[in-house]
């Protein structure tokens, strides 16, 4: 579903700018773009470089584009740059569910990056935001990982290997004890940011830890689910981001 819709001081039905008509940021009001939603933990002040070294976490949504288009008229961006990632500022708190996703997200004052703050080549602030998944069979199995994840944030390993299949509680990563070892002793615990399904048996969970010797994680797992009676349980994890 690559798409994007333009919405010019307030009328539907704008065109989609190409290199020879980019979107001009000098008179656009709204703009509504569709692509994959994610949240990442940036270093801020004072350096900007590291958290490990005392910067400032900074999160961040961050939405790539499924169809990158041109812009003018703003005093940041070079005329005719192509504008593959958008920072959305959320002011409401509506996207942390939605990380993840894909999405189509309306927004308004769209400006281009100009200090350490801004992540993306350009940033606008959301007005709203629809998801663009809807696979309602894997809803029961959604609330299995969900709360995998979230027994993890207090460090609960027992809780969450609730949630396993019966043949990987007892030992291994999976176990309780495995899990209470390392998520009970971060230096920052798990948050999770997200849970997106895949399909009615997988789902990709988003989250962010820190360890205790100060490696910060922004991480996503593929996981899936087995149904063993009438209980949706995870039967294996698989990390993207190696941590």
């Amino acid at each position: 579903m690559n798409r994007m819709v333009l919405v010019l001081m307030g009328m539907v039905g704008v065109p989609l700018p190409t290199m020879a008509a980019c979107l001009d940021l000098s008179t656009q009001s709204t703009v509504s773009v569709t692509g994959e939603l994610s949240r990442s933990i940036f270093p801020g002040p004072p350096n900007f470089e590291d958290v490990r070294s005392g910067d400032t976490p900074e999160p961040a949504y961050i939405l790539s584009l499924d169809t990158p288009f041109c812009v003018t008229g703003d005093d940041f961006v070079d005329d005719g740059t192509t504008i593959d990632r958008i920072q959305i500022i959320d002011e409401t708190d509506v996207l942390m569910k939605l990380v993840g996703r894909s999405v189509e997200v309306s927004g308004a004052d769209l400006f281009g990056a100009h200090t350490g703050h801004h992540h993306a080549p350009l940033l606008m602030t959301v007005t709203s935001v629809t998801s663009l998944q809807h696979p309602a069979d894997a809803a029961s199995a959604n609330t299995t990982v969900e709360a995998f994840y979230l027994a993890l944030e207090i460090g609960d390993g027992a809780a969450a290997a609730k949630n396993v299949i019966p043949e990987k509680r007892g030992k291994g990563p999976l176990s309780a004890k495995a899990l209470s070892d390392f998520y009970g002793n971060l230096k920052r615990s798990l948050k999770l940011l997200g849970v997106s399904p895949l399909s009615p048996n997988r789902f990709r969970a988003h989250y962010t830890f820190e360890t205790k010797n100060g490696r910060v994680c922004n991480g996503s797992s593929v996981l899936t689910t087995k149904q063993v009676g009438s209980l949706n349980l995870i039967s294996t994890i698989k990390s993207e981001t190696g941590c």
